[in-house]
C-alpha cells in the first residue's frame, strides 16, 4: 500500500511543473529577464519551439517587464483646497466628492484585485498540472502569471495609497466641519427650492414624453424616433435634477449635522438614500460613498450610540453592512484563494454539523438495535461507526471545499505526507487496517469469549477502529491493539459452535478397577445439579484412561457444556474437580501423591553406641 502511494506520487510529479518566483520576486529581477529573454532567442534560433510560442513568449516578458518597472502612484485631492475655500458649503462639498471618488477608485481596485486572484489561481492549477502536451507553453504561462503577480503588487500598493489619501481627506473633513459655514434660512433653503422645482420639473416632462411615445407606438405613426430622443434628453436633464437635489441636501445635512440636530439630519439623510435610488447605475455608487461619509462624520459628531439609534432602519443597515463587511474581508490568501473570517466559520459550523449528525446517527442505531434484540451486536456497532465516520469525513470536505480550496491540491499534499507519516505511523495505521479487516471479517465480536494468551481471556466488550477491549474474568479492561488479531494466533470460544469439551484430568492409585473408576465418576456425574449436555448422544461424557505413571493412573473427565459469555473455564474446572474429588472420597479410591522411602543401609559406628 505505502509504495503505491509512492507511486501515484512520483508519478504526479513528473507530470507537473512548479511556480518560477524569481520572475516576480527579489531585488534583482531585470536580470533574471535578461536570461529569459536570450533562452527565448536562443530556442528561436534552434527552430525547436514554433514561431507563434515564441512570439507570444515575447510578448509576456515585455509585459511582465513593463509591470515590473511600474511606480504605484495615485491621482492625490489637493488637501488646501478645502482651507482656500473658506470653508464654505460648496468648498467642502467638493473635499466629500473627492473622497467618494477615491473610495469607488479603492474598490474597483479590489474588484481588480479579486479577479486578478481568480485568474492566478486558475494559471497556477494549469502549471502545476501542465500536461506533456503543453510542455511547450511552460514559459508562456509562468510569465503570464508572473505579470498578474505583478499587478497585483502594484494594485495593492495604489490600494494602500488610496486609503491612506483618502483617510487624510476624512481626518480634514472631521476638522473642518466646526468651521463650516452656511446660513440654513437663506442660501441652501433657497438652493434647495430651486434644485427641488427643477427635478419636478424634468420628471413631469420625462412623463409626457413617455405618454406621447406610447400613444405614438399605439397609432404607428413616426414619431416614435423622435420622441424617444427628446426622452433620452429628457432623462439627461432629469439626472442632472436630480443630481443638483442630492447636492442640495447633502449641503442642508452639512448644516444640520454642524448643528447638532441629530433627528433633522436622519431624516434628510433617508431622503438623500431615496433619491439616490433613482440615479443612473453610473452615478448611483459615488453618491452610496458620499452616505457612507456622511454617516462617518455623524459618527464623529454623534458618538457610535447616537448614529445607530438616531435613524433605525437606516443606521442598522449600515451597522449589518459593515459587519458582513468585516465578516467577508480576506484575511489570508491560500493557493491564490483568499479567505475570510465567515468562510472560516461557515467551515466550522460545517464541521461541528457533522459530529452532531454523527452522534445523531449513533443515537438512532442504538434506538433500532433496542427495537430488534435479536440483532448482533457486532452488526449494530459495525453499521454505527461506519456511518459515523463516512458522515464525518463527508462534512469535513464539503467544508474544505466551502472555504474554495480546491481538494486536488490538498490531495497531492496528503500524498508527500503519507510518505513521512507511513514510516513514522506505521504501528497505527496497521491497527486502523486490522480494524476495518476484523470489522468486515468479523472472526472476533462483540460478545465473544477469546484467549489470546495464558494470561489474557475475556468477552469482547468494545470494538473500535483502532482497537479492541477486553474485559477479563476479573473484571479489568484491557485495551489491545488490533493488529494482535491480526498477526497472533486468537481463541475464540464462541465463534460458530457454542458447545466446548473440556478435559478434566485426575489420577487413581495402582490397583484400582478402571470399569469402577468410570462408573463411580459417571454415575456421580449423572446425579449431580452441574449443567452440562445429556442428551445428544454424540456429546456424553466420558472417562479415558490416558497414561500410567510413576505413582498414579492418570484419567480424564470429558464433558460437553454449552457454553456463555459468563462462563469462566477455571470456574467450570474447578466444579468438576470438586465433584471428582468427592466422587472418589466418598467411594474410598485411592489418590495418589509422591512418596519417597528412605533405606539405610549402614549406620556410622558412632551412632550404635
Amino acid at each position: 500500500m505505502r509504495w503505491f502511494i509512492v507511486i501515484l506520487f512520483l508519478k504526479a510529479a513528473v507530470w507537473s511543473a512548479s511556480i518560477d518566483t524569481n520572475l516576480y520576486e527579489g531585488t534583482d529581477k531585470e536580470a533574471y529577464y535578461l536570461t529569459i529573454a536570450e533562452r527565448i532567442e536562443t530556442e528561436a534560433k534552434s527552430g525547436l519551439t514554433s514561431e507563434e510560442t515564441i512570439k507570444e513568449e515575447r510578448l509576456q516578458l515585455a509585459r511582465v517587464r513593463s509591470a515590473a518597472a511600474q511606480v504605484p502612484k495615485i491621482e492625490r485631492y489637493d488637501l488646501t483646497a478645502l482651507a482656500d475655500g473658506a470653508n464654505t458649503l460648496h468648498g467642502y462639498y467638493g473635499a466629500i466628492n473627492a473622497g467618494a471618488s477615491l473610495r469607488l477608485r479603492m474598490e474597483q481596485r479590489r474588484k481588480m484585485l479579486r479577479d486578478l486572484s481568480s485568474k492566478t489561481a486558475f494559471l497556477k492549477q494549469s502549471i502545476e498540472r501542465i500536461v506533456k502536451e503543453e510542455k511547450p507553453r511552460l514559459l508562456s504561462y509562468q510569465l503570464q502569471y508572473a505579470y498578474y503577480k505583478l499587478q497585483q503588487k502594484n494594485l495593492e500598493a495604489r490600494v494602500d495609497l488610496l486609503q491612506t489619501h483618502g483617510q487624510e481627506v476624512m481626518d480634514l473633513l472631521v476638522k473642518h466641519l466646526a468651521l463650516l459655514q452656511c446660513d440654513v434660512h437663506k442660501t441652501v433653503d433657497e438652493a434647495l427650492a430651486r434644485s427641488t422645482a427643477a427635478l419636478e420639473q424634468a420628471l413631469q416632462q420625462k412623463v409626457a414624453l413617455q405618454i406621447s411615445l406610447e400613444k405614438a407606438m399605439i397609432e404607428g405613426s413616426g414619431k416614435s424616433a423622435p420622441l424617444q430622443q427628446k426622452i433620452n434628453a429628457a432623462e439627461t436633464q432629469y439626472q442632472q435634477a436630480l443630481t443638483a437635489k442630492i447636492g442640495a441636501e447633502v449641503q442642508q445635512s452639512l448644516c444640520m449635522l454642524k448643528q447638532k440636530r441629530n433627528k433633522a439630519f436622519f431624516a434628510r439623510l433617508e431622503e438623500i438614500q431615496t433619491l439616490s435610488e433613482n440615479l443612473s447605475k453610473e452615478e448611483r455608487p459615488r453618491y452610496e460613498q458620499i452616505l457612507a461619509i456622511l454617516r462617518e462624520l455623524a459618527k464623529e459628531v454623534f458618538g457610535s450610540t447616537k448614529l445607530f439609534i438616531g435613524d433605525t432602519q437606516h443606521e442598522s443597515m449600515a451597522a449589518l453592512t459593515k459587519i458582513k463587511e468585516t465578516f467577508t474581508a480576506p484575511l489570508f490568501v491560500y493557493n491564490e484563494q483568499p479567505i475570510s473570517l465567515l468562510s472560516l466559520l461557515k467551515a466550522l459550523i460545517w464541521v461541528i454539523l457533522g459530529f452532531f449528525l454523527g452522534v445523531l446517527y449513533k443515537r438512532w442505531i442504538a434506538r433500532v438495535a433496542r427495537r430488534w434484540p435479536d440483532m448482533s451486536q457486532m452488526s449494530i456497532r459495525l453499521a454505527s461507526n461506519i456511518g459515523y465516520y463516512l458522515i464525518v469525513i463527508i462534512t469535513f470536505i464539503i467544508a474544505i471545499g466551502s472555504i474554495g480550496i480546491d481538494m486536488t491540491s490538498i490531495s497531492l499534499i496528503a500524498g508527500a505526507l503519507s510518505i513521512g507519516i507511513g514510516f513514522g505511523l506505521q504501528t497505527v495505521v496497521s491497527n486502523l487496517i486490522a480494524g476495518i479487516i476484523l470489522m468486515f471479517e468479523r472472526t472476533i465480536r462483540i460478545g465473544d469469549t477469546i484467549e489470546i494468551s495464558d494470561m489474557l481471556r475475556g468477552r469482547v466488550t468494545d470494538m473500535r477502529i483502532r482497537s479492541t477491549t477486553i474485559k477479563t474474568f476479573d473484571n479489568i479492561d484491557i485495551v489491545v491493539p488490533n493488529s494482535s488479531f491480526i498477526q497472533n494466533n486468537v481463541i475464540n470460544w464462541t465463534l460458530d459452535d457454542p458447545t466446548r469439551r473440556l478435559h478434566i484430568p485426575f489420577g487413581v492409585a495402582y490397583g484400582t478397577e478402571v470399569e469402577r473408576v468410570k462408573k463411580v465418576i459417571l454415575e456421580e456425574l449423572e446425579k449431580s445439579a452441574l449443567t452440562y449436555i445429556k442428551d445428544n448422544s454424540e456429546k456424553k461424557p466420558e472417562v479415558w484412561m490416558v497414561a500410567m505413571n510413576s505413582s498414579s493412573v492418570d484419567f480424564e473427565l470429558l464433558v460437553w457444556v454449552e457454553w456463555a459469555s459468563k462462563l469462566r473455564p477455571n470456574s467450570l474446572r474447578s466444579d468438576f474437580l470438586i465433584l471428582i474429588y468427592n466422587a472418589l472420597y466418598k467411594h474410598g479410591i485411592q489418590i495418589p501423591f509422591p512418596q519417597l522411602d528412605l533405606y539405610v543401609k549402614q549406620l556410622p559406628a558412632d551412632t550404635l553406641k
